[in-house]
């Protein structure tokens, strides 16, 4: 007998999960670690070519944490705040 598989979270949906466990998180160690995982997902939705939407505010990380790719697939500019990572 095979193993059942559920249904699987599309990756937009794990992005926003990330996001908010991000915000969740008090610990710089689990925030560090939310950011580097948001950062995977974005790297997928890239590669896989299937990213039609810019995610919801509240699915984004703030500025200083988004990963570069972001801005640069959905060609906008990085944010003057931010330090450079």
């Amino acid at each position: 007998m095979g193993q059942s598989c559920g249904p699987k979270i599309p990756l937009e949906t794990e992005l926003g999960l990330v996001a908010m466990r991000f915000r969740g998180a008090r610990d710089e160690t689990e925030r560090a670690t939310a950011a580097e995982d948001y950062e995977l997902i974005v790297d997928r939705l890239i590669a896989e070519g299937k990213w039609k939407e810019m995610p919801s505010f509240e699915d984004m990380l703030p500025d200083e944490q988004m990963p570069n790719a972001f801005f640069t697939f959905w060609s906008i500019p990085v944010p003057q705040t931010r330090n450079d990572q």
